[in-house]
């Protein structure tokens, strides 16, 4: 089955994959995926919306990323939309919540980043620049600045479960590791790296281990800090007369605490959960593959251009990124994708040197299971969150096809899905529903989203009744039922210039708020400033 979504911009699913976020022209539009939820929508002024830049959900309490207080509320029930300088902040489970930060940015130049922190509560405000992050609280409507963080992505992580804040900043020559406490943000310990140019933290699944990527510049080094900020052990690659290390491109902690390190040799290194030593080395050959063991898979495309799969004849030779006459001069190279399936026993890779090519390791073996080869390269690689087996690869091309792979279909599929408007860049995601027989897939354009089903065998499901269960009959498009005639205004008015915690915070900044869930905002009366 598919429905179609008219869209301003991409359709964004929620982290646990239950609801779907669209900007439609002058509103935000949040539908559930199955049929047993409630579909909200917000009015959005109209030049807010020809700004907006960002579109993130909060992410539900797991054992990545647990409840410090036990709030039984935190899911992915919040959404956050923001331009260059304006956050605004919604609560799908009560339409009347709203939270606005203006000036977000404190004066420091435009937003060049904006995601929750570690609970729904909080948002962290990048400016440009590297000038300063600021950690807005939903709560107590102040802001917590932070000079310097050395960039907008990669130089921050929460601890699972407790909270607490890593972050990279660098004043100076000097990279420092800052570690902070959760809810008041105090600075518990700042850490003097030893590093050339620190590029990347990241907190191990149990919270245990804080790893620290340097630049490639330094050779491979990845530094691994207990939770207290102490310096446990330097990796400084594995030892082989025949190759010449490169440095380390990215980075992946495993559900089991091992850390896998992908470098610019086009190897990834499973680093052991104890004392981080090598085990296995998982080498990705760019110029030709010969793994008599293994199927190796070539995309194929007919004159229809119908795609599919068919078995290559080893040695087989994939398209490399020197053979395009953009990179001809400076061809890339390095491991720059990592995907673990859910149970931590398949990985998927991709080699920037092969950038059209997937490969898909056991775990278990740390032997190759196979390898898939495209006509274009590949921008994902996401496992099914709840089949450990099934891998979507989503190529960067112009039409809407998902290619997938399961360990238990004889062979891998191409599937062309319904996208009628797929112009510009098409973003692919897996969401979460309650059929066993089948599958649902997100595809997005700039114009259009679509929700299709595929069957457990990697048949598209196209039933119109099915369609019509799931989100109604709307031949015009959800739009329709929110015409001028009956239009719904579930956002309350905002009064310019409240007191209470409308009012003005730390900074000066009006950080609007107007009604919550939580008693701390509940205000029966509002009252105009000089009233």
């Amino acid at each position: 089955m598919d429905h179609g979504l008219p869209s301003a911009r991409h359709s964004v699913p929620s982290p646990d994959g239950t609801h779907i976020a669209t900007v439609q022209r002058a509103r935000l539009v949040v539908r559930p995926v199955t049929t047993d939820g409630h579909l909200r929508t917000w009015d959005l002024p109209q030049d807010f919306v020809a700004r907006c830049a960002f579109v993130k959900w909060s992410h539900p309490p797991n054992e990545a990323n647990g409840s410090v207080d036990g709030d039984p509320v935190l899911s992915s029930s919040r959404i956050l939309l923001a331009d260059a300088e304006i956050v605004r902040v919604f609560d799908i489970n009560d339409p009347k919540w709203e939270a606005t930060i203006t000036g977000a940015a404190k004066n420091c130049g435009k937003i060049a980043n904006v995601v929750f922190g570690h609970n729904h509560n909080e948002v962290l405000v990048f400016s440009d620049f590297g000038a300063k992050c600021t950690i807005w609280s939903l709560i107590t409507s102040r802001g917590v600045e932070i000079r310097d963080p050395k960039y907008s992505v990669a130089c921050y992580g929460f601890r699972p479960r407790t909270g607490h804040l890593a972050l990279l900043t660098r004043a100076s020559a000097q990279d420092v590791l800052m570690l902070l406490r959760p809810g008041s943000h105090e600075i518990l310990k700042s850490i003097e790296l030893n590093t050339v140019d620190a590029q990347e933290v990241k907190w191990s699944r149990n919270g245990h281990w804080i790893a620290v990527r340097d630049a490639a510049s330094a050779g491979h080094k990845v530094q691994i800090y207990t939770a207290d900020g102490n310096l446990f052990k330097t990796f400084q690659g594995v030892a082989d007369p025949d190759e010449i290390g490169l440095g380390v491109k990215c980075m992946k902690w495993l559900p089991s605490g091992a850390l896998l390190v992908g470098d610019y040799n086009n190897n990834i290194t499973i680093l052991d959960h104890r004392k981080f030593t090598p085990t296995t080395t998982l080498r990705h050959p760019s110029a030709s593959i010969n793994i008599p063991d293994i199927s190796v898979w070539e995309e194929q495309i007919d004159s229809a251009k119908t795609r599919s799969y068919k078995e290559a004849v080893q040695p087989a030779n994939p398209p490399t990124s020197a053979t395009s006459a953009k990179a001809a001069t400076t061809p890339k190279h390095g491991i720059s994708i990592i995907a673990q399936n859910t149970d931590g026993t398949l990985l998927a890779a991709r080699n920037d040197a092969s950038p059209t090519t997937a490969w898909i390791w056991s775990l278990q073996t740390g032997k190759a299971v196979t390898v898939l080869i495209h006509h274009s390269p590949i921008k994902q690689l996401s496992w099914h969150p709840a089949h450990s087996d099934l891998l979507m690869i989503h190529c960067a091309i112009a039409e809407p096809v998902v290619h997938l792979w399961r360990y238990s279909w004889s062979q891998p599929l191409a599937i062309l899905l319904p996208l009628e408007r797929a112009s510009g860049r098409i973003e692919a995601h897996w969401l979460r529903n309650s059929h066993l027989q089948s599958l649902d897939v997100l595809l997005s354009s700039a114009m259009q989203s679509i929700v299709s089903q595929v069957s457990q065998a990697g048949d598209l499901i196209t039933n119109e009744q099915t369609t019509t269960q799931i989100f109604g009959a709307s031949n015009g498009g959800p739009e329709d039922m929110f015409d001028e005639g009956n239009s719904l205004d579930l956002s309350p008015v905002k009064l310019e210039g409240t007191l209470g915690y409308g009012a003005l915070n730390d900074s000066g900044q009006d950080f609007g708020m107007t009604e919550a869930i939580d008693d701390t905002f509940h205000y029966r009366k509002q009252v105009k400033a000089g009233g």
